[in-house]
């Protein structure tokens, strides 16, 4: 929780939307719920890619709470896109949220 002062980047909060796609599945688009301001840590998670030991690239986004941000959900700094894999208060105060995210590449 050291990003806590450097809530620098502002993040767009997007929500899934499903439609039905007339075939009897959905098609899933996101849509913006709101804008927060949060600090981005990148870390990196072992991974198994090509059946050989690797790492993936995950992050550590904190937004001030309280935000309606659920597992599920997406954040936008640009072109970038977070899906959010995971919600909790770091410190049970209601201050701010620690968001597990996982990068989406294009």
């Amino acid at each position: 929780m050291s990003a806590l002062g450097s809530l620098r980047h502002r993040l767009v909060h997007e929500t899934p939307v499903e439609t039905p796609d007339g075939l009897g599945g959905v098609t899933i688009a996101f849509i913006a719920v709101d804008a927060l301001w949060g600090a981005i840590e990148t870390r990196a998670a072992p991974a198994e890619i090509a059946d050989r030991p690797g790492a993936v690239l995950t992050h550590a986004v904190t937004v001030r709470a309280p935000a309606t941000l659920q597992p599920g959900d997406r954040l936008r700094l640009g072109a970038r896109r977070f899906l959010v894999e995971a919600v909790r208060d770091p410190d049970n105060r209601g201050r701010f949220l620690l968001c597990d995210c996982r990068e989406e590449t294009p």
